[in-house]
C-alpha cells in the first residue's frame, strides 16, 4: 500500500482493466517509460487477450520515487476499468477509475472510491476514441504525479507511430487539464491523495 505522508517516499501500484484492442498494455508501458525518464523506479506486468476474441487485458504497474525491490503488485491503490464487466468484477483497491460512458451501474462497495471522468467523449472530441487509454493517462498524472508532462509526451512520441502523436498528445493533454470536480465530489478526490507520488 503507499506509504505517502510529508517527506517519505512511496509507490504507487496501479491495475488497468480492458479488452484486447483498447491500448491497456500501451498505456502502462507510457507509465513505466515516463516514471523512468524522470529518475524514478517503474515495473510492469502484463496479462493480454486478443482484441478479435475481446480477451481480458490487465496491465499492473508500479510507480516508486525508491528502488523497487518486488516488482510485482500484492496490493492495488489505483482500479482502472475500461469496461462495464471489469467495473463489475473489480479487485479490491484505495480508489477506482472508470469513464463516464462505462460507468451505467457502479457496484454499492465502491460508489464512494470511484473517479469518473468523460474520457470516451474527450477521444472522440480530439478525433480518435482509440486516444481513451491517453486521456486516461493524462488523467492519471493529474492525479498521482507519476512523472512530468514532458516525460509522458516523449514516451507517447518514442512508443505510439508518429502519425498518432498528435492526436495522442491532444488526448494526454486533455485529460491532464480535465476539470474533475465537475464530474466527482471534492471527498472522492480527495482520497487520491492518499496515493499521490511525493518525492
Amino acid at each position: 500500500m503507499p506509504t505517502n505522508s510529508k517527506n517519505k517516499n512511496c509507490d504507487i501500484n496501479i491495475m488497468i482493466r480492458g479488452i484486447g484492442g483498447q491500448g491497456v498494455k500501451l498505456a502502462g508501458t507510457i507509465i513505466g517509460q515516463a516514471a523512468i525518464t524522470d529518475g524514478r523506479s517503474a515495473v510492469q506486468s502484463t496479462k493480454y487477450g486478443s482484441a478479435i476474441t475481446g480477451g481480458e487485458t490487465r496491465s499492473e504497474i508500479k510507480v516508486s520515487t525508491k528502488k523497487i525491490i518486488y516488482p510485482r503488485i500484492t496490493d492495488i491503490d489505483v482500479y482502472v476499468a475500461l469496461t462495464l464487466d471489469d467495473l463489475e468484477n473489480y479487485f479490491e483497491s484505495l480508489i477506482y477509475i472508470t469513464a463516464n460512458e462505462v460507468a451505467k451501474k457502479i457496484p454499492k462497495a465502491i460508489k464512494e472510491k470511484i473517479i469518473l471522468a468523460p474520457m470516451i467523449a474527450i477521444a472522440e472530441e480530439v478525433g480518435s476514441m482509440k486516444a481513451t487509454n491517453m486521456v486516461l493517462l493524462g488523467i492519471l498524472n493529474q492525479l498521482f504525479d507519476l512523472a512530468s508532462p514532458e516525460a509522458f509526451i516523449q514516451a507517447i512520441k518514442s512508443l505510439t507511430a508518429e502519425r498518432f502523436h498528435e492526436v495522442n498528445i491532444k488526448a494526454f493533454k486533455k485529460g491532464s487539464a480535465l476539470d474533475l470536480k465537475k464530474h466527482n465530489s471534492e471527498d472522492i478526490l480527495l482520497l487520491a491523495d492518499v496515493c499521490r507520488v511525493k518525492e
